[in-house]
């Protein structure tokens, strides 16, 4: 049963979907904004647009589709102008191309905690025993024992220019 507090009227309510005709309204980035609004137990959840080819791969990272049962597109798109209008797909959420899905950030927190160090294991293991000593070098077996990896990493940021002058008043 879709959320009672969730209607016509509460859409209604809210400017930037009444000026959506005038200005534009992006469901990508403001549907979970008015959400997390409407329900602040939902402040804990990632949302998420993802194509139908990336439900594969989405499921397997932790995503779930967000179901009809929670959230009726309906009465938003009774408020709505028809272009922004979400539908619903098998009673998942679709707005075009693009499946809303949800995830528990605690849950994302430890799957790019868990990438992070993969990541590094992988690197470690890419520069271990990668010593290096110049072929000419008359002492090559003596520097060997000393030799280090010539993989060397730094951190680039781009350079920032002056900006922009302040503003006279």
């Amino acid at each position: 049963m879709p959320n009672q507090k969730l209607t016509k009227e509460y859409w209604d309510s809210k400017d930037e979907i009444i000026n959506a005709a005038v200005n534009g309204w992006n469901p990508l980035q403001r549907l979970p904004v008015l959400l997390r609004e409407a329900f602040p137990d939902l402040k804990g959840i990632d949302f998420g647009f993802f194509s139908e080819s990336d439900l594969p791969e989405m499921h397997a990272q932790g995503w779930e589709l967000l179901s009809t049962d929670l959230f009726d597109p309906e009465a938003l798109n009774s408020a709505l102008p028809a272009r922004f209008g979400l539908t619903s797909d098998s009673g998942s959420i679709k707005w075009r191309d693009n499946y809303l899905m949800i995830m528990g950030k605690d849950f994302r927190k430890r799957l790019k905690e868990a990438r992070h160090t993969h990541s590094e294991a992988q690197y470690a293991a890419s520069i271990r025993d990668k010593k290096y000593t110049a072929p000419s070098d008359p002492r090559r077996d003596e520097m060997d024992a000393y030799a280090e990896s010539k993989l060397e990493s730094k951190i680039v940021q781009p350079k920032r220019g002056p900006g922009r002058p302040p503003k006279q008043k």
